[in-house]
């Protein structure tokens, strides 16, 4: 009997261990580790609604005519009309009228690429023509240069119109934001 009452107690202390305690235990380090992602969430949390705040301060600090500027530098859309009616204006300050008007989305069929298109902007091309002499057409460009749509001319090729004035065949590439 008395070999067999410690035996008794650490069959006890185990059984009540492994069947009390232990699960506890691990009930507690679960909760313990749920309550360390909480916490980093709310601190992630925190730091996001900073950043919001930051942004949304920066936002303000920005002037109405100036944010009307970046959305006609990089509008939201294709806006194709937009841009030809645009460089219409452009034209028409010269006495120019531009005339063959084409518009092409660029990489929508042949230089599609497999998968998704993780780009953040899209492009269109323009073609069209104008007739003006040389000095004209120059300054025609300058104001195209400086306007405020963005506009990379891609191709440019002229012919002899008559008087000394030219067919400028133009093409021109602008960007938009998806």
């Amino acid at each position: 009997m008395k070999f067999l009452m410690p035996i008794i107690f650490i069959v006890i202390a185990i059984s009540g261990f492994a069947f009390f305690t232990n699960p506890r235990y691990q009930a507690l380090q679960t909760k313990i580790s749920e309550q360390k992602q909480l916490v980093e969430a709310n601190e992630k949390a925190a730091r996001l609604r900073a950043e919001r705040d930051r942004l949304l301060t920066d936002r303000k600090l920005i002037r109405v005519d100036d944010e009307t500027r970046l959305e006609k530098m990089l509008p939201n859309s294709v806006e194709n009309v937009g841009l030809v009616i645009d460089i219409d204006n452009i034209a028409s300050r010269y006495g120019m009228n531009i005339r063959n008007t084409k518009v092409s989305e660029i990489g929508s069929r042949a230089n599609a690429t497999i998968g998704p298109d993780s780009k953040k902007y899209g492009s269109i091309a323009l073609s069209f023509t104008i007739t003006s002499d040389y000095n004209t057409f120059i300054s025609f460009l300058r104001d195209l240069e400086s306007s405020l749509r963005l506009v990379d001319i891609t191709a440019l090729s002229f012919s002899t119109a008559r008087d000394g004035r030219y067919d400028f065949n133009i093409t021109l590439q602008t960007y938009w934001l998806k």
